[in-house]
């Protein structure tokens, strides 16, 4: 029997263990809000099918999952795990009620906390900690009380988790069931796999045609666009120009520090207004206290710990290990920072070293001299401008492109917040933004604004250019040997007509996809298509044309078990029902998403 008091400690990591056992399983609802703060189409994060889905109903589960997460993951993976159940659960719901697939209560319950351990989904059971035994009744009704009284919400989380998982499992076996392989399959993929083709080949590469015979006109280019025009697709984009200005400290600042730091080291003299007297401060070679003294001059607190022999920074090991007590080492620097060494203390075989350290950052008139250049930078209203200003300066533009739901930028990192600005209603082309980013200032342009669609005709041009071309040659060489078949007979005489070589092929496989020459599936499928002793016509692969003669075709000497056959294809078949019919269905779906405009 499991103990109340392990169901307990359990359940308390029920998140993670749900999260484990459901895998591919999307986050579940967790409330239904009756009202939004957001009306109209600014408070609709998204539509699914004409479902609309508000921004603060959305946000609110987003928060209540984060609570139930308990801070585990990372909110825009959650937000976007989210959204991804949203439009699972509304895509699949509609399928569900067509099928007439539904969860009753009393098959919930079982699933959910049915006293024999075999009647519980493999879900309930790790929500429990159950592994493979039964259950006291008693315990776990107290158990289901305790957590259905403590936290409903979480409670409801689950069952709808264990609602959702059975409903997928009853609509995977439909579609399993209804995907089955017959007699013919089976035979045909006997005939594919089991027979094995042997001949030869004649083979002209489209590098054998001459530039100058394939020559492409514009009025050619602007044919190929229009007719494959939807090869060419453009997403919606922002073009961004930008420079980046480090804020990093000049050698006057370094040396400022490091002046600092020496001033530290011996002791000064002071006049004292209240006394109307001088006095003696002590610095940091002749201080009683170095523990408050690096408390009020240094970055870091003092640190009192004893070290063993190689345990100190090796740029200080050696010159301490050994010194008298009051020694002083320094300035010296490390990681970008000065740092003065005292060793303070000798216990045994460990000392006690007392550092100030002062990080080697930029003056704020160095800052202000890089903000002055930045904000010149930022003041050109156009990309000829810009370019003009960062030449004069020196500086180094940069180019990105995003996409509305980017979230980092190449070349910066992480920056949600410039692709915010950039997708902006109130921010138009050529606008400039300022960022100050404590260690860097950005300076970046809005350079241009992609529409979805097409890309523009002289964009894709050179792969337009190279098709064409590709056409053509292949023309070319499909008339060289049209040309040459009217008076050949034989494969051989034809490779000598074309100054060409005879290429063998042995144990071609219909699966193989390769002959010698390389990737031609269209090649090995034409093949297949000669009977024995057949010569084809020009065959246009990805590298040239072929013209093949097929010698043999062997059969398998296995056995025809088609049964075993017909088992193997639904092996392979059926396990891609469930996400091939999610896909699809997502794809046909009308989907509109904005969360680009919230987050």
């Amino acid at each position: 029997m499991i103990s109340l008091d392990k169901l307990r400690k359990r359940s308390g990591l029920v998140v993670v263990v749900i999260a484990v056992a459901l895998g591919a399983f999307l986050l579940g609802d967790l409330m239904n809000s009756s009202s939004s703060i957001l009306n109209g189409s600014q408070g609709v994060i998204g539509e699914v099918n004409d479902e609309v889905i508000e921004y603060r109903d959305f946000e609110t589960e987003a928060q209540n999952l984060d609570r139930i997460y308990n801070t585990r993951q990372d909110r825009s993976t959650l937000r976007d795990n989210l959204w991804a159940d949203k439009v699972n659960q509304i895509i699949m719901e509609e399928q569900y009620a067509s099928l007439g697939l539904s969860v009753g209560s009393e098959e919930l319950a079982g699933l959910t906390f049915g006293y024999k351990s075999a009647e519980m989904s493999n879900t309930a059971k790790q929500f429990f900690g159950i592994s493979g035994q039964e259950v006291a009744p008693g315990q776990l009704a107290t158990l289901i009380q305790q957590i259905h009284d403590n936290d409903p919400q979480r409670w409801l989380y689950f069952e709808n988790l264990i609602r959702k998982e059975r409903l997928a499992q009853k609509y995977n076996t439909l579609l399993r069931n209804g995907l089955f392989a017959s007699a013919i399959d089976a035979e045909a993929y006997y005939n594919e796999q089991g027979t094995q083709a042997s001949g030869r080949y004649v083979f002209k590469s489209f590098a054998s045609v001459k530039d100058e015979e394939v020559e492409v006109t514009d009025a050619e280019v602007k044919s190929y666009y229009n007719n494959h025009i939807e090869d060419y697709p453009q997403d919606e984009s922002r073009e961004l120009r930008f420079a980046i200005f480090d804020i990093i400290p000049t050698e006057a600042d370094k040396q400022a520090i490091n002046n600092r730091l020496t001033e530290l080291l011996e002791d000064k003299v002071v006049f004292n207004k209240n006394t109307k007297s001088n006095e003696t401060i002590s610095g940091f070679r002749n201080t009683t206290d170095a523990a408050a003294f690096i408390n009020e001059h240094a970055d870091s607190s003092f640190d009192g710990t004893y070290y063993a022999e190689g345990q100190l920074s090796p740029a200080i090991e050696s010159e301490m290990r050994n010194a008298e007590i009051g020694f002083v080492f320094g300035p010296y620097e490390e990681d970008n920072i000065y740092k003065l060494a005292r060793l303070n203390d000798r216990r045994n075989d460990s000392i006690q070293v007392a550092i100030i350290d002062m990080a080697i950052d930029a003056s704020e008139e160095t800052a202000n001299e890089i903000y002055a250049k930045a904000s010149e930078l930022a003041a050109s209203n156009d990309v000829e401008s810009l370019e003009a200003a960062a030449d004069a300066q020196n500086i180094a533009l940069a180019a990105a492109s995003v996409q509305d739901d980017d979230r980092t930028i190449a070349g910066i990192g992480e920056a949600r917040n410039l692709v915010f600005w950039a997708y902006s209603n109130d921010v138009s082309l050529n606008s400039v933004k300022l960022q100050d980013l404590n260690d860097r200032i950005l300076v970046v342009m809005l350079s241009d604004i992609i529409e979805e669609g097409s890309q523009d005709i002289e964009t894709v041009r050179p792969q337009i250019e190279f098709a064409v071309k590709k056409e053509k040659r292949a023309e070319v060489l499909k008339a060289q040997f049209e040309e040459k078949l009217v008076t050949t007979t034989s494969i051989d005489k034809l490779a000598s007509a074309m100054s060409a070589t005879v290429e063998q092929v042995n144990t071609l496989s219909f699966s193989s996809n390769t002959v010698p020459g390389g990737y031609e599936p269209d090649v090995v499928g034409a093949f297949y298509g000669l009977e024995k002793g057949q010569m084809s016509n020009p065959v246009v692969g990805n590298n040239g044309v072929y013209v093949l003669f097929a010698d043999d075709f062997k059969k398998s000497v296995v056995p025809k078990d088609f049964d075993a056959l017909k088992k193997q294809l639904e092996a392979q078949l059926q396990p891609r029902a469930s996400f091939e019919a999610y896909n699809a269905l997502k794809e046909i779906a009308d989907i509109a998403d904005n969360r680009a405009k919230f987050y």
